[in-house]
């Protein structure tokens, strides 16, 4: 890696902005710009790599330059934007003397997938086929990294199983449920269907 201000061979971002269309760069707490007269999001990474603690991240990286060397530009943007979100991460754990796992890198992974799902549903509504494109592309290459997704019928049989297990009655003690089965599940499910199936099972 060069200088603080240089570039790092694997994201081709450090201490570098990556600027994307607003469009397409959903909210991830950063402050928006304005370049050529469009709106667009400026993400900041780390000033440094650090080593990979999660197998996941690497082959993320790795992706990363394979799509640069076949000049895969829809590709190399969708996975660049993804590597900005895993290295604020990293800097989140770094503060908390943590590092990142691939249970933290998939968590980052399905919410910017929730993110571009959202926003094709709001594209479709407003006719906005172009965009409606772009936000599929990209989603298809987040979900290239998630696991099979469970069924609502096996998730609901893994619900009934951790609240056996716990032997919790009582939707006070959805975060002990959510906690085992978040282990069980992770990355395999959409956090908002898992909860309203514990809040049903704990409800009956």
């Amino acid at each position: 890696m060069t200088g603080a201000w240089g570039t790092c061979m694997l994201c081709n971002a450090i201490n570098t902005p990556i600027q994307m269309q607003a469009s397409s760069a959903h909210n991830l707490g950063f402050p928006a710009a304005m370049q050529g007269g469009h709106p667009v999001r400026q993400l900041r990474t780390s000033i440094y790599c650090s080593a990979d603690a999660s197998q996941l991240s690497a082959r993320i990286k790795g992706d990363m330059k394979t799509a640069l060397k076949a000049r895969d530009i829809a590709r190399l943007e969708a996975i660049r934007f993804l590597n900005a979100a895993i290295k604020q991460r990293e800097i989140e754990l770094r503060e908390k003397g943590q590092q990142v796992s691939d249970t933290d890198v998939l968590g980052v992974i399905q919410k910017l997938a929730k993110q571009r799902t959202d926003s094709i549903e709001q594209y479709k509504a407003g006719g906005r086929d172009d965009l409606v494109n772009k936000e599929q592309q990209e989603l298809h290459v987040l979900q290239s990294y998630l696991p099979a997704q469970l069924s609502r019928e096996e998730l609901t049989k893994i619900v009934q199983e951790v609240v056996a297990e716990t032997g919790a009655n009582s939707v006070k003690q959805m975060g002990q449920v959510m906690k085992a089965l978040m282990a069980k599940t992770v990355g395999q499910a959409d956090n908002k269907m898992v909860s309203d199936l514990v809040k049903a099972a704990l409800q009956q």
